[in-house]
């Protein structure tokens, strides 16, 4: 097997695993519905409520819970800078690239 056949299968489950993601990410907020569906009848006999008005009051609840922690994360403790930084520094094409660049800074220094 040729190196661009490798790469294209690399790429390709790349892309699947992507998509898969973003599409986890969705399902969870599905899955909680559910959860709080399932939970109802244990729910109701510490609630007031029904099955339907947990779920009225429940996932939009949610909704803004993961979009508190989201803007916590965001904000506050700088999560999307430090993870790529994590991910730059694991990458081996970004530190091939630096280090050719510093190369070529030594040599513009030496002229």
């Amino acid at each position: 097997m040729d190196k661009t056949k490798v790469v294209g299968v690399r790429d390709f489950f790349i892309e699947q695993k992507y998509r898969f993601d973003q599409g986890i990410q969705f399902l969870s907020i599905l899955n909680f519905t559910l959860l709080v569906i399932a939970s109802s009848d244990q729910l109701k006999g510490l609630l007031p409520f029904r099955t339907n008005q947990l779920v009225l009051i429940f996932v939009p609840s949610m909704f803004f819970g993961v979009w508190i922690f989201g803007f916590i994360l965001e904000r506050f403790v700088k999560f999307p800078q430090a993870s790529e930084r994590t991910r730059i520094k694991r990458s081996p094409s970004y530190i091939e690239t630096q280090e050719k660049l510093d190369e070529i800074i030594e040599l513009l220094k030496d002229k």
